[in-house]
């Protein structure tokens, strides 16, 4: 009995060691399955916690605009910032006071004296404002995850300078001229060397006196005088004057200003000038240089033989002889021509010969602007500021004579004609021998008639 109780004890102790390692088992499996969860879940989480902790730096780049940058004397205008990432912001602004403006903490700008200075404005953002942006930046695609106390707002240090004019009031300002120039020209167009005249209007009927302030460019120069000269051609060139009125003026308009009805018994002080920031220009076109071209073609001999050359010749254009290439006047049976015009006697008569070239060529008009250029000391200009001048479109001619080769033929300077030139009858002359007889003849007669006249007084004289 004793021996069955043990066996019992010993089948029960194995069957709950069994049962007790069998839970174990699934305990550790269920641990591992939830480790491996817990181990994803903290993967994600820590990621997101990355981005959610990532630190973001805006910059911030304020522009600054004023709703007035004129005001006279007491009067107030506001300053603006402009939104930052759409969002208007505000805050306070940099005080600041000198002897013309104050800006005060809300951004009032309040005019003091009158004259003219600048704004540098600077602005703290309100705590508002800086959640507002910070919000704004997080709603930006990407930026979902950003939290709020992880961005920091840096600001540009970019100075930026508003200007302002202060005017006196509308109490003051009645007795206030404006004596801003109001110019004019009479000549828009002008060829180089050529001058125009500046003027300006009266003010209060007051012709002014004064002067110019000289000023000189590559294409134009203004004087003192209001004389303005070109220099240089140019479509478009700048004038753009000013002028000083004398004291003289200042003191005339016054005195013209106080004649109107109303204005008697103004006290000098009272009445004061301003000028208006304003530029007249003026666009002057000034026109190529024209280089009057000489078209004459000369021969050098109007006489030649048959078989004997000529050479015809364009006039020298300032020093310079161009080269030209001449119709070969085909048709004249005459004379031969050349292109480079040479003329050779072929038949005895008298050709006129066509003298009508094509024209100058690129090279050739170079030259020819070159040499104008030295002759007229013309040292600012170029040959691109130069025209060649127009051409007569009369066809041209010379004439020449061509007789045999056995008469002896006169060498004359050349000259033009027509195309239509007719030649006079040459005058027939007495050959050589002819005029020998003649003159002999001659002597006779005066010798014979000189000895009866001495003879005649010698008889007269003895008969006495």
């Amino acid at each position: 009995m004793k021996k069955k109780l043990i066996f019992v004890g010993i089948v029960s102790s194995i069957l709950f060691s069994v049962n007790v390692l069998a839970e174990e088992v699934g305990q550790v499996e269920n641990s591992v399955e939830a480790q491996t969860v817990v181990k994803e879940k903290e993967v994600k989480e820590d990621v997101a916690s990355e981005k959610e902790d990532k630190k973001v730096t805006i910059t911030v780049k304020h522009k600054f605009s004023i709703n007035q940058s004129k005001l006279e004397v007491g009067k107030t205008t506001k300053l603006k910032v402009a939104p930052i990432l759409g969002v208007e912001v505000d805050g306070d602004y940099k005080e600041l006071k000198n002897e013309f403006i104050e800006v005060k903490k809300d951004g009032t700008v309040k005019a003091l004296k009158e004259g003219k200075t600048s704004i540098a404005p600077n602005i703290e953002l309100s705590k508002d404002s800086i959640q507002k942006v910070k919000q704004a930046y997080i709603k930006q695609p990407g930026n979902e995850q950003i939290k709020e106390e992880n961005i920091d707002i840096v600001y540009a240090m970019i100075q930026q300078i508003i200007p302002v004019e202060i005017m006196k009031s509308e109490e003051t300002k009645k007795h206030q001229i404006d004596i801003t120039p109001s110019f004019s020209i009479d000549k828009e167009k002008l060829e180089v060397g050529k001058s125009g005249k500046v003027s300006i209007a009266p003010i209060e009927g007051v012709a002014l006196k004064g002067k110019y302030k000289p000023s000189k460019n590559d294409f134009i120069e203004l004087k003192e005088d209001g004389t303005y000269t070109a220099l240089k051609p140019n479509k478009q060139a700048v004038l753009t004057p000013f002028f000083e009125i004398s004291e003289e003026s200042l003191r005339s308009i016054k005195e013209a200003y106080r004649k109107k009805p109303g204005n008697e018994g103004i006290p000098d002080e009272d009445i004061t000038f301003y000028q208006r920031e304003m530029l007249q220009v003026f666009h002057i076109e000034i026109g190529k240089v024209v280089v009057p071209i000489n078209w004459t073609v000369g021969i050098d001999k109007t006489t030649i033989k048959v078989g004997e050359t000529a050479q015809l010749s364009l006039a020298s254009q300032y020093g310079y002889a161009p080269k030209v290439d001449y119709p070969l006047n085909e048709e004249n049976k005459f004379v031969k021509v050349t292109k480079e015009g040479i003329v050779t006697g072929v038949k005895v008569g008298k050709a006129s010969i066509n003298t009508t070239f094509n024209g100058l060529s690129k090279e050739e008009e170079n030259k020819i602007k070159e040499a104008f250029i030295k002759e007229k000391k013309l040292t600012n200009l170029t040959i691109d500021d130069l025209e060649i001048g127009p051409r007569p479109e009369n066809i041209t001619s010379v004439g020449v004579e061509v007789v045999a080769a056995s008469t002896s033929g006169g060498n004359n300077s050349g000259g033009n004609t027509t195309s239509k030139k007719t030649y006079a009858p040459v005058k027939k002359l007495p050959k050589t021998g002819e005029r020998q007889t003649f003159i002999t003849i001659i002597s006779g007669f005066i010798l014979v008639v000189a000895s009866s006249f001495y003879l005649n007084k010698r008889n007269k004289q003895e008969l006495d």
